[in-house]
């Protein structure tokens, strides 16, 4: 009875040359600006205890502050009362362990006088 097919010699090449564009794939999807699930994580810590210190102080605590990680880069945005706001919630963000660098986007909402 005649095989049909390929040869084991043309299937072994087969089956390496196709694993090393798999593997290739994978290793090359991993780099750039995707993050690992460690780092992930890590971020998602840094931003949670940024926003339970935020909580936790009395001139921020009823402030609409976001808080954004990625890589221990840390951006702060939303809307404060004062420029002390400001200064309190990126003295905050500076000193949480493991950021690398905070980018305040901050807005003082200006107030408007009636008169």
């Amino acid at each position: 009875m005649k095989r049909q097919g390929m040869s084991v010699p043309k299937r072994l090449v087969l089956a390496v040359m196709m694993g090393t564009v798999v593997a290739l794939s994978v290793g090359c999807s991993t780099m750039g600006s995707q993050e690992t699930t460690k780092q992930y994580f890590h971020d998602a810590a840094i931003t949670s205890k940024i926003k339970a210190r935020l909580l936790q102080d009395q001139a921020l605590r009823g402030l609409q502050v976001k808080v954004d990680t990625y890589r221990g880069h840390v951006i702060l945005s939303g809307f404060v009362n004062h420029q002390s706001q400001v200064r309190q919630a990126l003295h905050i963000a500076r000193t949480t362990p493991g950021v690398v660098s905070v980018r305040n986007d901050l807005v003082v909402k200006k107030t408007t006088v009636s008169g």
